[in-house]
């Protein structure tokens, strides 16, 4: 039987309270936006030390979450990939041929072909390795290149936008595969390719790409009318790992995929931090 939770989420318009929600924490109101500034960071145990300015830099919760970092708080690891985020890493597993199932929560799977709306693409990442990591209110929100290569593509899936804490992945099904994403795939170093799914979430629902400064998701921006709208750059787009490549505006969750040259070459991809949280930069070999 559904809770009443789960019925009133159901029923609320989450995308457009989600945009008036991100409107709102944007607004620069003379004393009340700096005190709804600081009532955000001491409630969330903000670590200021990392952060670029301080917290009085900062006009309200909006410019707060997605602040940037102070040089070297964030070193790039040396191995092939690392973290793209700060959070943790609540899945990991194998892609067990062209219809993976992929780990949702205890009792829950979905889809690749279903996460991607591609049955090619996921059959093309077949027997490769995924990682889902969490970011919560308090984490960077910032999204970095986990490794070096260059950009083949990029899609948006239009979608809702459910919460995506404990409750909602425990309860909601096919939740990653309901709410709007931009995944991008990328070309690595030496062989293989990785995509890099940003699922957005409850409250804003904002995620933006460094490489497509018009791809904004939840502003109205994005066109609706398809499942999928995809992103070809019309010149080379390099990344370092480490590389700003986005940004969540509040916060979400990032599922990185990787395909079986890379799996076979790193056989503990994700494997050593999976349940362990991770900073950007930090090793996932």
């Amino acid at each position: 039987m559904n809770s009443p939770r789960y019925v009133f989420m159901k029923l609320l318009p989450k995308n457009l309270e989600s945009r008036l929600f991100g409107n709102l924490i944007n607004l620069k109101i003379p004393v009340l936006s700096k005190l709804a500034r600081n009532l955000f960071a001491k409630a969330y145990h903000l670590e200021m030390s990392e952060a670029s300015k301080p917290l009085s830099a900062y006009a309200n919760i909006g410019e707060l979450f997605v602040r940037t970092l102070a040089p070297g708080k964030r070193p790039i690891a040396d191995a092939e990939i690392v973290s793209p985020v700060d959070g943790r890493e609540s899945q990991s597993g194998i892609l067990y041929g062209e219809n993976a199932e992929m780990i949702q929560a205890k009792g829950k799977t979905y889809s690749l072909a279903e996460l991607l709306r591609d049955k090619e693409l996921a059959a093309h990442f077949a027997r490769g390795r995924f990682a889902t990591i969490y970011l919560a209110p308090f984490n960077y929100h910032r999204i970095h290149s986990p490794v070096s290569g260059k950009l083949i593509a990029a899609s948006y899936c239009p979608g809702t936008l459910w919460p995506v804490n404990n409750w909602s992945v425990n309860r909601v099904e096919g939740l990653f595969c309901i709410n709007e994403r931009i995944t991008t795939r990328i070309a690595v170093d030496g062989g293989g390719e990785l995509l890099l799914v940003k699922v957005g979430a409850t409250n804003v629902g904002r995620i933006a790409v460094n490489y497509a400064p018009n791809w904004i998701t939840n502003v109205g921006k994005l066109p609706r009318h398809a499942p999928r709208i995809d992103y070809t750059p019309q010149e080379e787009y390099r990344f370092k790992r480490g590389d700003e490549l986005g940004r969540f505006e509040m916060g979400s969750t990032v599922i990185l995929i990787a395909d079986e040259i890379l799996a076979n070459r790193h056989p503990e991809l994700f494997a050593k931090t999976l349940g362990k949280a991770v900073k950007m930069g930090e090793s996932l070999l």
